[in-house]
């Protein structure tokens, strides 16, 4: 059994390449090259190396991903009988997918001797301190790479114009178009050295663009969601707003409603400018209440967003693990089976009931709609709709009752209650959402409403019940 020993070949400038890097490559016996597309290869080849490259690979159509791995196993099935050199641009650590490969196992020896990357080259090039706040990402292999628009940003790999186009649009998520941004190739190399500053939308248009070019954005503005938190950090801060450094969880209460309730409304009248703004005052409420526990020395947002992320993947098995589900009500089921297993595994507590975890703030008809569905979890149930209309019956049987004996205020709510909660019981065994049912209701009668008011024409105060009734027909129809 042989070993592979992995030799970065620097940025492109021979007199870049590292002592160490030249002994190992003028003793190899079996010498591979990822690619002899280098600058540095001219030179090798003055000094008598001799070499096989992978570049035949890279034009057989395959995938980036996929040339990766063959060259991973072609090397490793060299690596089974003989010592194999295999020498990279840059620093083998830096960008290598196929190091990253070889890495991975270990039924061969791999070492690895350094070089001078593309990313030292740069930093002189550019200016720039790493310790400034400095990202480095691959160009192939960008998406759902968390970026910060707020660091220095270098993209390696941009390749060629279709690269730079992918990169250029996924870039644009988080940088505004405009936004001024500079390309190089091949840094440190003399004589190939190229820089040019351009917009970030035309990035892709520069002809020049090949495997030696690297892309490099300046630390941008905060936004988004990053400058929301420091806005309302600043509004909190000793010398910030006098209203908002006032403010604690249980004054902030009234305010998460009233916004739910606006951001409702909102979706309901299908506006997207008014949707877009109220998402923005509720997210507010959020990460107002998550700064002040911050404050506290509780949590943050991030907390916040981790356990929320967590719970997510957790109660998804279907999505971010090897489970399979039919459709939508055997996910809920299964939340529901989950959300249970995790009560199950903290500390033990008192035996809760099966209505536990109901919030009832939340308006009525919505937690009768929850506990009827929690009770219907533990069978306690009717196994059909029209049994349900009958109690309704009975119930309004009751209410009647009640009124007739005149029986009192009290009672009258009583009774009005159970009529309620027998309605939203309904609606679930419908599999319609009684709260929905009933916001649409309103919004159907205040359409009608307004509708007979301007058939009136003013005289509206003024009309007999019976002529009002005509008009609520004609709005019927006119406004459905």
């Amino acid at each position: 059994m042989g070993s592979i020993t992995v030799v970065g070949l620097g940025p492109g400038d021979p007199g870049q390449m590292t002592l160490a890097a030249r002994e190992t490559l003028e003793r190899a016996s079996r010498l591979f090259l990822r690619t002899e597309i280098h600058p540095t290869t001219v030179a090798m080849r003055k000094w008598g190396l001799r070499w096989e490259s992978f570049d035949p690979l890279y034009q057989q159509g395959a995938s980036f991903a996929e040339v990766y791995q063959r060259i991973a196993e072609r090397l490793l099935t060299e690596a089974a009988t003989q010592d194999v050199v295999y020498a990279v641009p840059g620093h083998p650590l830096v960008a290598e997918d196929t190091v990253s490969h070889l890495l991975k196992q270990d039924a061969v020896q791999i070492e690895i001797v350094a070089g001078l990357s593309a990313l030292d080259a740069l930093y002189g090039r550019l200016g720039i301190d790493p310790n400034d706040g400095m990202q480095v990402v691959d160009g192939l292999a960008l998406e759902g790479r968390d970026i910060r628009p707020d660091w220095h940003t270098i993209v390696l790999q941009l390749y060629n114009p279709q690269i730079a186009n992918d990169v250029k649009l996924h870039l644009m998520r988080f940088w505004p178009d405009d936004f001024k941004v500079q390309v190089v190739r091949a840094a440190g190399v003399p004589g190939e050295e190229r820089l040019e500053e351009v917009p970030l939308y035309e990035i892709d248009r520069l002809d020049w663009v090949d495997y030696l070019t690297t892309l490099y954005l300046p630390p941008a503005p905060v936004t988004g969601f990053s400058r929301l938190v420091e806005v309302i950090a600043r509004l909190r801060a000793p010398d910030g707003c006098p209203w908002d450094r006032e403010q604690s969880p249980e004054s902030l209460r009234k305010f998460v409603l009233e916004e739910a309730y606006e951001t409702v409304e909102a979706i309901d009248s299908g506006d997207v400018g008014a949707i877009e703004e109220e998402l923005g005052d509720l997210l507010l409420q959020v990460v107002l209440q998550a700064q002040i526990f911050q404050e506290e020395g509780e949590f943050d947002i991030q907390d916040v967003s981790n356990a929320i992320s967590d719970k997510l993947v957790r109660r998804h098995p279907h999505v971010f693990g090897e489970t399979s589900v039919s459709g939508a009500e055997e996910v809920v089921q299964r939340w529901e089976d989950i959300k249970a297993q995790e009560k199950a595994a903290q500390p033990e507590k008192k035996q809760e009931s099966a209505l536990s975890g109901i919030t009832m703030a939340l308006p009525a008809l919505v937690v009768a709609e929850k506990i009827q569905a929690k009770a219907a979890r533990v069978h306690f149930d009717w196994p059909e709709a029209i049994q349900v209309l009958d109690k309704i019956e009975e119930e309004i049987g009751e209410l009647r009752e009640a009124l007739r004996e005149h029986m009192g205020q009290d009672a009258v709510t009583h009774e009005l209650g159970d009529i309620l909660f027998a309605i939203a019981n309904l609606g679930r065994k419908l599999k319609v959402d009684p709260e929905e049912a009933l916001r649409l209701a309103n919004h159907r009668f205040r359409r009608r409403f307004e509708q007979m008011e301007q058939l009136a024409e003013g005289r509206f105060p003024e009309l007999s019940l019976d002529e009002m009734e005509a008009l609520w027909q004609r709005a019927k129809v006119l406004v459905g």
